[in-house]
């Protein structure tokens, strides 16, 4: 018979091994992009859907699945996801034009929505709230390592095929899924409610066209297109929001807004993926771009930040466990605000490269320091019978504010160069920098979207400074008490 801290921490073995598994997908992508376009034969425009289509359909997905699995087991969902996670990538490998690769990128997003959305009600399930800021840390760190080995593996396997990035996630699939199946049990209690599948489809065209808005403004700029397009995603979202009202079953329960730290802890969260998503490819622009270093080179520059949020996640978990969450976390995005800042004083066209990595570690034990005590924060504060639903709301805020980030970005970037150019030198199919005519200007367009990313953190640190104080023990003991009146 094992022991409870054993069997939680095979538990948390197997969370993160998911978790790592996916958040390799999303580096090692990246650096295969020029690659892929050659292979293929595909352009900008179409290849930039192998990662956006992936973020829409997890944008799309995550209310829901949560929502599933409060309904019939997240432990279930999370197998369910990884066993498509494995289809999915086993597909994309095979996959033998541009549309079929993205069309399968979809169906991994699947699995990606369901491991990422269930895993953090997993933890939930399984951890007291004093307990959970510690489990947090370790899918962080999950985060982070997976990152670490997307740059080295994306370089390493690119080289000798680029479906292998692919492929690769089959063989560990393979050997997690048995293991999750043995060791991840649902919690008895589940909602009986029905499925609303109005709300569903309402909130899903909502968020469709929203992230179609973003792709669109991606490439044209926020132009009178852009905004009717936002403004019908607005209306689908009212009509839903009153359909939740109405009815007692709906997708999501809007009165768990009303509880000031998850909801502020919420839309922290959205601000500071608005921001670093920015930030990142803000960065790549700049070490592809002006310095003209292929994506593998730029992408090493990156590591010390990713390295040290690894480090510093899993302790800065144990610590919001015993003060709660609004102190590390807002440390966490003001150290990450000193670093934005450096990147603005300065990153010029002919500053050392090792300036970047030095800053790197600002912005890495930043983040390492707010998610954990973020994320515990706002499954702490959700009733336990909707982990899943509070964990998909956390998860849809995040992807959208990630989308967002890129519109921002290269809203301020386009000032100076082309869109379209920005987006190839993202990509690294522009190798070989920017003339030297072209540099300043671009460090101008560069430096603009900084700032605008820094106003985004600026904004996260505040919610997260004035979402309130809470005792984890408290509430671990409230929470034991709904489950014996459930």
């Amino acid at each position: 018979m094992l022991s409870s801290e054993t069997r939680k921490n095979e538990i948390l073995a197997v969370l993160v091994i998911g978790v790592l598994m996916s958040a390799i997908d999303i580096t090692i992508v990246i650096l295969a992009l020029p690659t892929i376009d050659s292979s293929l034969h595909a352009g900008v425009a179409t290849s930039i859907w192998i990662i956006m289509a992936y973020i829409l359909v997890i944008t799309l997905l995550s209310t829901q699945v949560g929502k599933l699995g409060d309904k019939y087991g997240r432990a279930k969902m999370y197998n369910y996801g990884i066993a498509i996670f494995i289809i999915g990538s086993a597909l994309c490998g095979l996959a033998p034009d541009i549309i079929s690769l993205i069309g399968f990128r979809a169906l991994q997003a699947v699995g990606g929505a369901l491991v990422g959305t269930s895993s953090t009600a997993v933890v939930s399930d399984n951890f007291e709230p004093h307990e959970r800021g510690r489990a947090f840390g370790f899918t962080s760190l999950g985060w982070n390592l997976g990152s670490i080995m997307g740059i080295f593996l994306g370089g390493i396997l690119t080289t000798i095929n680029w479906r292998l990035i692919f492929l690769i996630n089959v063989p560990i699939g393979i050997v997690l899924l048995p293991i999750s199946i043995k060791r991840l049990n649902d919690v008895k209690e589940r909602i009986k409610e029905r499925f609303d599948i109005l709300g569903s489809i309402l909130l899903g065209i909502g968020l469709f066209i929203l992230t179609i808005m973003a792709v669109y403004a991606i490439y044209t700029g926020f132009d009178i297109e852009s905004a009717l397009l936002l403004a019908v995603s607005i209306l689908f979202f009212t009509a839903f929001a009153v359909r939740e009202r109405r009815i007692t079953f709906g997708i999501i329960d809007l009165k768990i807004f009303k509880n000031r730290i998850f909801s502020f802890s919420v839309i922290a969260s959205m601000l500071q993926f608005t921001a670093s998503f920015a930030v990142l490819f803000i960065l790549i622009l700049y070490l592809q771009g002006v310095r003209g270093l292929n994506p593998f080179t730029a992408s090493i520059y990156l590591l010390p930040g990713y390295i040290l949020g690894a480090i510093v996640g899993p302790r800065m978990g144990r610590i919001s466990d015993r003060i709660g969450s609004r102190l590390p976390a807002t440390a966490g995005l003001f150290i990450a605000l000193i670093g934005y800042i450096l990147y603005i004083t300065l990153l010029g066209p002919y500053s050392p490269l090792y300036y970047v990595a030095l800053i790197t570690v600002f912005t890495g034990i930043g983040t390492g320091m707010f998610f954990p005590p973020n994320i515990s924060a706002i499954m702490a504060n959700a009733p336990h019978d909707k982990y899943g639903m509070a964990s998909g709301i956390n998860r849809m805020f995040g992807n959208v504010g990630m989308v967002l980030s890129f519109v921002i970005a290269l809203t301020a970037i386009s000032t100076s160069i082309p869109r379209v150019d920005a987006l190839s030198i993202f990509m690294g199919t522009t190798i070989g920098g920017l003339s030297k005519s072209v540099d300043l200007t671009f460090m101008n367009g560069l430096h603009a979207a900084f700032i605008t990313a820094t106003a985004m953190l600026v904004l996260a640190m505040a919610m997260s400074a004035f979402r309130g104080k809470e005792d984890r023990s408290k509430i671990s003991k409230e929470k034991r008490l709904e489950k014996q009146v459930a």
